[in-house]
């Protein structure tokens, strides 16, 4: 195959490609994929651009990238397998983007196994380093699945560089079916229809269930899970027929492929892979580094689910070790709010309250609604309180301790009566439209499984509210995998492990001791599989992620990591330097440059907030 220059279809910005027979490429290696391509991007660009153009490493030359245009970009429809390597970058423009950040995209194969299936189109974020020359880049993935990754980049990137250091490039990208990816998930004509169709439905309002955990009213919690396998049913159907066998390219071990092409384009045959991955990032990140544990460089995952089980089971079976950490974030939920006071949490109502009695409150109010719902005529959306819309309300505020503080002042108001703050706070969380976009990664993550009866999956919800969290059926709700039996497209390739192979460089685990979702317990578990490829960092705080409460120790061991590979020592634990409620006075004396450091970090953490909560 001949090598060549390629112009974008509008004729006046250039871009640059590789070309390469996809159809030659195998699931358990890379290696031919990317000594083509190297060779290839090497020729090209060296004709095209000069030597200048080049980086020297070791007997390779590398192109890094290629060079910056205005944003003139042709239709996706217009790009052929022809077009794949294509890259082109552009200066960010948009409202949320940092000044210096860079916005492109990469052509890449559609199916790694068919090249007569078509191209992808990846949507990419880059915030540069500031040190000449750069030790590489870093992939960074937020979570999700469903959270975009090329807007965490061209927004966070100065802040992430708290964590990562000055020596990378980050690199955001969209992964397959999200955000500005394409093709995307477009099950749903618009965010209006998708609305609708959730609308007083289980999907929206959540479960119903008894406080009466000895006599659980079964009966009304098995007409609800037929009601969502129902749903989700519909759904699936949907999504067959607006989008047919374009699902079949969302999964994970897809978006590895890309990770694995990227690094090629952007580093050449010999360079290793850095990643940054938090909560579903986490899941890429085990794929990453068992799918092609030769090429990795330095990993992060922050915020671990488990990725065996998120493969290998159904998800109702997923909730006993997800909530495993969950009673404990309730609990520092209450007692820190019992430890600020009436004065900075409002819904302590006197000083030296044990945070059990606050909690006692919160849950009477809870309980409450299961018996009578309460009308909220002035919310944005007029509407009701209900047991189940509030108990996953409250699910998804334990993500984040820098909320607390209004999440206590809504249930305070409602406690008192007036429910408006908190059906708007929820109802904010609910509507927003993110199509079916975690289904389709999820579910072609998910090994096919016989469909389980309501009976089944009713019975193990209420075995884990019993025995472990009472979040059990809200979790089903808040986050959406549910109806995967009913997914119809079956992936190129469906990782499934194993799990434990032996990695070219150490990676670093991050696990907080009260994580509501991503429990202590996964990150233990991956320490496990990988024993002598990994290293455990624990955070002692509550709270979604170490990046949800700013730890100066945390970040100093995270830099030294992506510095020169220096891993913390065994058994390190590290506290936040905030408290989920600030009370004057309480702060610690620190030194100018870690003052510094620690006001960026909050930054960062009110910026991972905000695009965790923003959707396409």
């Amino acid at each position: 195959m001949e090598p060549d220059k390629a112009h974008s279809k509008s004729g006046d910005v250039e871009a640059v490609k590789f070309n390469e027979d996809v159809s030659t490429m195998r699931p358990r290696s890379s290696t031919q994929v990317r000594h083509i391509a190297i060779l290839l991007l090497g020729i090209v660009l060296l004709v095209s651009f000069g030597p200048s153009s080049f980086i020297r490493r070791g007997r390779s030359a590398v192109y890094s990238y290629p060079p910056i245009t205005r944003d003139v970009r042709p239709p996706f429809e217009s790009f052929t397998v022809a077009d794949i390597g294509t890259v082109h970058w552009w200066n960010c423009t948009g409202p949320l983007d940092s000044p210096g950040t860079e916005c492109g995209y990469i052509i890449v194969p559609l199916d790694y196994f068919n090249q007569s299936a078509g191209v992808a189109q990846i949507a990419l974020g880059k915030y540069k380093a500031k040190t000449v020359p750069s030790k590489g880049f870093v992939f960074f993935n937020p979570g999700g699945p469903g959270v975009p990754g090329k807007l965490s980049a061209t927004f966070m990137g100065p802040l992430l560089q708290t964590f990562i250091g000055p020596d990378y490039d980050i690199i955001g990208f969209d992964p397959r079916g999200i955000a500005e990816t394409l093709p995307k998930t477009e099950c749903f004509p618009s965010a209006q229809d998708y609305i609708e169709f959730k609308a007083h439905t289980v999907l929206e309002r959540g479960y119903d269930v008894s406080p009466n955990l000895t006599n659980p009213n079964r009966e009304h919690l098995l007409r609800t899970q037929r009601e969502l396998d129902v749903l989700t049913e519909a759904q699936s159907a949907i999504c067959k027929k607006n989008m047919g066998d374009i699902l079949r390219y969302m999964g994970t071990s897809t978006v590895v492929r890309d990770i694995d092409f990227m690094a090629t384009a952007f580093g050449g045959d010999d360079a290793l892979i850095n990643f940054y991955g938090a909560s579903y990032g986490t899941i890429l990140g085990q794929y990453l580094v068992n799918m092609l544990p030769d090429r990795i460089g330095r990993v992060v995952i922050d915020g671990v689910a488990d990725a065996v089980a998120w493969s290998s089971e159904p998800y109702y079976k997923w909730y006993r070790e997800w909530l495993s950490s969950t009673e404990d974030t309730y609990r520092a939920f209450a007692s820190e709010c019992a430890k600020a006071g009436p004065e900075y949490c409002a819904l302590a109502e006197a000083d030296g309250e044990d945070g059990a009695v606050i909690m006692r409150r919160v849950e009477d109010f809870i309980d409450g609604l299961y018996f009578r719902p309460m009308a909220v005529p002035g919310a944005d959306q007029p509407g009701m309180l209900t047991y189940g819309l509030v108990r996953r309300h409250l699910l998804e505020m334990l993500y984040a301790p820098s909320q607390w503080p209004r999440v206590a002042e809504d249930f305070a108001h409602a406690i008192h009566g007036n429910g408006t703050a908190l059906l708007n706070a929820a109802q904010l969380v609910t509507v927003y439209f993110n199509d079916l976009a975690r289904s389709a990664v999820s579910c072609s993550d998910n090994m096919p499984f016989t469909p389980p009866r309501p009976e089944d999956v009713v019975d193990e919800l209420l075995s884990v509210t019993k025995e472990v969290s009472r979040f059990a059926f809200a979790t089903v709700t808040a986050e959406p995998d549910a109806g995967c039996q009913y997914w119809s497209a079956e992936p190129p390739e469906r990782f499934d492990g194993p799990w434990n192979h032996t990695l070219s460089n150490r990676i670093l685990i991050v696990s907080n001791t009260a994580d509501p979702i991503t429990p202590i317990v996964s990150g233990r578990l991956v320490n496990s599989l990988l024993p002598h490829s990994s290293r455990l960092l624990v955070q002692d705080s509550p709270g979604h992620c170490s990046l949800n409460m700013p730890s100066l120790c945390t970040a100093k061991y995270m830099q030294a990591y992506f510095k020169d590979g220096t891993l913390p020592p065994e058994g390190t634990v590290c506290k936040p330097d905030v408290a989920p409620f600030e009370v004057p006075g309480r702060r610690l004396a620190l030194s100018d440059s870690d003052q510094e450091m620690l006001d960026k970090l909050r930054e960062l953490e009110r910026a991972f907030v905000t695009v965790k909560n923003l959707r396409y």
